[in-house]
């Protein structure tokens, strides 16, 4: 286990539709056609906020001042002319003609679409912390009855388990700030995960991250048998799906690969036990990056209940829409195109966990 678990984790992982206060909901000030610096800026946020507690960069190192650089009107949440939060113009959000070479995604309506790895967007965010009196009116994860036992029977009684990953660049923490190393440093969800289970439970919990960016399912069959030789795993977590839609790879490709995935972990342990995770979706700005990505998520819940009690499903396909029914994609992204900010990375922890509620 790393020993880097932060002061505040028990507040990361607190699931965002359970309780009154949000803690840290991230959000990203683009100017919408129309709207000017002159103007106000409304910033959408999951819930009515009854109180703001805090607004900070993306970063924490900047304390933003209410009243000045926002306000609280009518359960939102207001950026008004003069405020020192950084806005973008939707001219740099979206380029058309000079400057469309820098950018290698098609943007919906013309151009090219704003992208950047490491903290591009990171830096350009802020974080709102708020209560609320509003229930969450959205999907919500839940443990599917009498699933992972054994990973259960061995939390219950704080026995010592091996915990694999294995994934694209979301599963490596692609863009959290604790994987590019940027403030706060918050660790990537399969460290969160790994963290939070190891804190309540008392287990020494081994840790294998074989999560590698930009591979898709097939890889993965490629690679599994030779990154996990040497390991028994207990719990696989396996995440693909992102860059197989993307790649117009087909569904019933894709989920045979994932089925053969499972068989080969079970040659390794055959009784080891599986997180099925769908994948989060894309900017539905870049339309050359979306395909069936929402396909995938039935095709992988059939699977865990062909699998029975030693497989759950980690929604992250219906958490995340429900997200964007409420917010916009660029609020809760670390590239602007399909990898999650600090925000989204801890609802994928938050998913994850809910499978052991």
């Amino acid at each position: 286990m790393p020993a880097n678990k932060p002061n505040d984790l028990e507040k990361l992982i607190a699931p965002v539709w359970q309780g009154n206060t949000v803690y840290e909901e991230s959000f990203f000030a683009l100017m919408p056609r129309g709207v000017t610096e002159n103007d106000d800026l409304v910033i959408p946020l999951l819930y009515r906020a009854d109180e703001i507690l805090s607004v900070t960069s993306a970063t924490r190192a900047v304390t933003l001042t209410a009243g000045k650089d926002y306000l609280l009107s009518d359960g939102r949440l207001i950026i008004p002319a003069g405020s020192s939060v950084y806005r973008m113009k939707r001219e740099e959000y979206q380029v058309i003609g000079e400057g469309e070479d820098k950018y290698p995604f098609l943007c919906e309506g013309g151009g090219k679409i704003f992208f950047g790895e490491g903290d591009t967007m990171h830096s350009r965010e802020y974080l709102v912390t708020y209560t609320h009196s509003d229930a969450w009116n959205g999907f919500i994860p839940s443990a599917k009855p009498g699933a992972l036992p054994k990973t259960r029977a061995r939390l219950a009684g704080g026995e010592p388990f091996t915990l694999c990953w294995f994934g694209d660049s979301i599963t490596t923490g692609a863009n959290s700030s604790g994987a590019i190393g940027v403030e706060p440093f918050i660790p990537m969800f399969p460290r969160l995960v790994t963290m939070a289970l190891a804190e309540r439970s008392g287990s020494d919990i081994t840790y294998v991250n074989h999560a590698v960016g930009g591979t898709v399912s097939g890889w993965g069959c490629e690679k599994l048998p030779e990154f996990f030789a040497d390991v028994k795993p207990d719990l696989m977590f396996i995440a693909f799906g992102m860059n197989d839609a993307s790649g117009r790879i087909p569904e019933a490709d894709f989920i045979a690969n994932i089925r053969t995935m499972v068989e080969q972990t079970r040659a390794l342990n055959p009784d080891c036990e599986f997180l099925l995770c769908s994948t989060t979706l894309p900017n539905p700005m870049a339309p050359t990056f979306c395909y069936n990505h929402e396909t995938h998520e039935p095709l992988l819940a059939a699977l865990c209940d062909e699998l029975g009690d030693a497989a759950a499903l980690v929604p992250m396909t219906s958490v995340h829409r429900a997200l964007m029914e409420k917010k916009r994609f660029y609020d809760m992204t670390g590239n602007n195109i399909n990898h999650p900010c600090d925000f989204l990375a801890r609802v994928y922890a938050q998913t994850i966990l809910a499978q052991f509620a």
